[in-house]
C-alpha cells in the first residue's frame, strides 16, 4: 500500500474514532483532563497505523462548550510530516456540533 492510500485509511480510522467519541456522554468527556494533559482514553488504533500519530485532545471554551480534537500526524523525514485533525464541541445542553474546516485550523 502505497503512502497516499495508507494516510487515506488513516484519516478514515480518524474520522470513526471521532464519532465513537462524539457518542460518549458529555458528563465522562467533561472529567477527561484539559490540554496539554492527554485523557486516557484508548482510541484502539490498529497496528497497521503505526507509523501514525493519533493524539486526543479536550479544552473547555469559556461559555462551558468542551472542545473535543483528535490530532492525525505521520512524521515523514527532516522534520516534515503530513497533519490533519477532526473532532466536535459538546455544547453545555449537551447537544454536539461536528468541526467545520475552519475549526481544524488552530489544530493542523
Amino acid at each position: 500500500m502505497g503512502h497516499r492510500e495508507q494516510w487515506e485509511h488513516a484519516r478514515s480510522f480518524l474520522r470513526e474514532a471521532v464519532e465513537r467519541l462524539a457518542a460518549m456522554p458529555r458528563h465522562e468527556i467533561a472529567r477527561w483532563p484539559e490540554w496539554p494533559q492527554l485523557p486516557t482514553i484508548d482510541l484502539n488504533v490498529p497496528g497497521a497505523y503505526s507509523e501514525f500519530q493519533f493524539t486526543l485532545m479536550k479544552d473547555t471554551l469559556p461559555d462551558g462548550t468542551i472542545r473535543v480534537a483528535v490530532q492525525l500526524y505521520r512524521h515523514r523525514f527532516l522534520g516534515i510530516g503530513s497533519i490533519t485533525a477532526d473532532g466536535f464541541f459538546v455544547e453545555p445542553t449537551g447537544g454536539v456540533r461536528r468541526f467545520t474546516e475552519e475549526d481544524t485550523w488552530d489544530l493542523t
